[in-house]
């Protein structure tokens, strides 16, 4: 029998700076682009949400 050897490529990621609304008060975080309104409120623990950045990897 043969076999043919598949060669497994990693995946290529880069760092993208994406602006955030981020929960002071615990870890959650969402892209601001995907919020459903202007001021949300963090899914955790219900605490208004501020404004950030954050750098994350995208798959290209």
């Amino acid at each position: 029998m043969f076999f043919k050897s598949h060669e497994s490529q990693e995946p290529v990621y880069e760092k993208k700076l994406v602006e955030i609304w981020q929960c002071p008060q615990c870890i959650g975080w969402m892209q601001k682009e995907f919020a459903l309104s202007q001021q949300p409120s963090c899914p955790f623990c219900a605490a208004s949400m501020v404004e950030s950045t954050k750098e994350i990897n995208v798959l290209i």
